[in-house]
C-alpha cells in the first residue's frame, strides 16, 4: 500500500507532466500555422491558370497616331530598370445598349434640361442632333452607346471673353459634377474618381491652357474613373478624359457651359475573365519598335521614368475593358502598349 509521501510524489509528477503536455497541445496549432505560412512564403503555390473565357479579344481602338513623331527611347526609372508587374490581369465585359425603341424617349428629358425643346434631327439609326433656334447650341447623342456632346458656339459671342465669372477649381468641379448629376449620368466611379481642372484662354479663337484663373476665359474639368483593381483607367489622350465640361465666365445659364462631352461605358464588375499578359519587357521592346500608341508626345528622345499597368478606356465604344502597359516620361510623354498576350488578341 502506497504511503502518503509516495501519493504526493506521483501526484506532483502527474500534474507537472500533464501541464507540460497541455501547453504542448495548445502550441501545436499556432506553430503549425506559422510553419505553413513560412513554407508558403518560400514556396508559393502557382497562381490559377487564366480563364480566357471570352476567347480572342478584339484589338484595342487607339486613335490614329502622329506619323511624324518617331522618338528614340531611353529608360531611366527609379528601379534602374523595368519594374516587376503582374503577368495576369482581368478583362471586363462592357455593356452596350441594343434597344433603340425607347432610348430616344429617355434622352429627350435630358435634352430639355439643356434647353432643347424640339425633337432632334435623325442623322442615322444611332445618332441624333438637337438644336435650339434661339441659341447657338447643339447636342449630339448616340442612343446605342449613350454618348453626348454639347456645344455652345462661343466664337459667335465675343463678349463672352469679357465675362469675369470664371469659377475656381472647387466651384468648377462642383458645377461639372452637378451637370452630369442633373442629367442622371454621374456614375459612382466618376463621382469618386480623380478630376483635373485646367484654365483656358480663348483670346486667339482657340482654347489654350493658361497658368492661372486671372488670365482665363474658360475652365475645363475632366472627370476620370476611380481606379479599378488598384489600376488607373486611362484614356486615348492621356490627361484628357472622355467625360469633361468646359465652363465660361458668364453667369447667364444658357452661356455658362460652352462644351461638354460624355462617353462612358458601363463595366460589369462581376462579368470578367483573366488573361495572360505579354510582359513589360516585351511591351517595352514593342514601344521602341513603334508598335505602341503615343497618347502624349514629348521630346525627340523620350526619357521614360515609369512603367505600369492600367485599364484602357477607348474614346469609341468597346466591348471589353482591357489592360495596357503605360510608359510615362519627361515632357509629359505617355505611351500605351496592349498588355494581353498576342495569342489571345485578334
Amino acid at each position: 500500500m502506497a504511503t502518503l509521501t509516495e501519493v504526493g510524489f506521483y501526484t506532483r509528477r502527474i500534474i507537472k507532466w500533464g501541464a507540460m503536455g497541455l501547453v504542448v497541445v495548445m502550441l501545436i496549432p499556432p506553430l503549425w500555422k506559422l510553419a505553413k505560412r513560412i513554407y508558403l512564403t518560400i514556396n508559393p503555390p502557382p497562381p490559377p491558370a487564366p480563364t480566357v473565357r471570352y476567347g480572342k479579344l478584339p484589338k484595342l481602338a487607339f486613335p490614329e497616331a502622329d506619323s511624324n513623331y518617331k522618338p528614340t527611347y531611353r529608360l531611366e526609372t527609379i528601379e534602374g530598370g523595368l519594374p516587376k508587374l503582374a503577368n495576369v490581369s482581368r478583362v471586363y465585359f462592357v455593356t452596350i445598349n441594343k434597344s433603340r425603341i425607347l432610348e430616344l424617349e429617355k434622352i429627350k428629358p435630358k435634352a430639355r434640361t439643356l434647353e432643347f425643346e424640339q425633337d432632334p434631327e435623325k442623322i442615322d439609326e444611332a445618332n441624333y442632333k438637337f438644336t435650339n433656334p434661339n441659341l447657338p447650341t447643339e447636342l449630339a447623342v448616340n442612343i446605342i452607346y449613350n454618348s453626348y456632346r454639347y456645344t455652345y458656339d462661343w466664337r459667335s459671342d465675343p463678349g463672352i471673353l469679357d465675362e469675369k465669372g470664371v469659377p475656381n477649381n472647387e466651384q468648377a468641379l462642383l458645377e461639372a459634377k452637378s451637370l452630369w448629376q442633373n442629367l442622371g449620368l454621374l456614375a459612382d466611379d466618376l463621382a469618386n474618381g480623380r478630376a483635373k481642372v485646367t484654365f483656358l484662354s480663348g483670346a486667339t479663337g482657340e482654347l489654350i491652357p493658361t497658368i492661372s484663373l486671372s488670365g482665363a476665359n474658360f475652365v475645363r474639368v475632366d472627370l476620370f474613373r476611380a481606379d479599378k483593381d488598384e489600376l488607373k483607367v486611362v484614356s486615348p489622350k492621356g490627361e484628357e478624359s472622355p467625360v469633361y465640361v468646359i465652363l465660361s465666365g458668364s453667369n447667364d445659364r444658357s452661356k455658362r457651359i460652352v462644351e461638354a462631352s460624355y462617353s462612358y461605358s458601363r463595366i460589369l464588375d462581376n462579368d470578367f475573365s483573366t488573361y495572360p499578359l505579354k510582359g513589360v519587357d516585351k511591351a517595352w521592346a514593342e514601344l521602341q519598335a513603334g508598335s505602341g500608341y503615343i497618347a502624349h508626345a514629348g521630346a525627340a528622345q523620350a526619357v521614360v521614368r515609369k512603367a505600369s499597368l492600367a485599364y484602357y478606356e477607348s474614346g469609341t465604344p468597346q466591348e471589353f475593358l482591357q489592360p495596357v502597359y503605360v510608359f510615362e516620361g519627361d515632357g509629359g510623354f505617355v505611351g500605351y502598349v496592349p498588355a494581353v498576350n498576342q495569342e489571345y488578341s485578334q
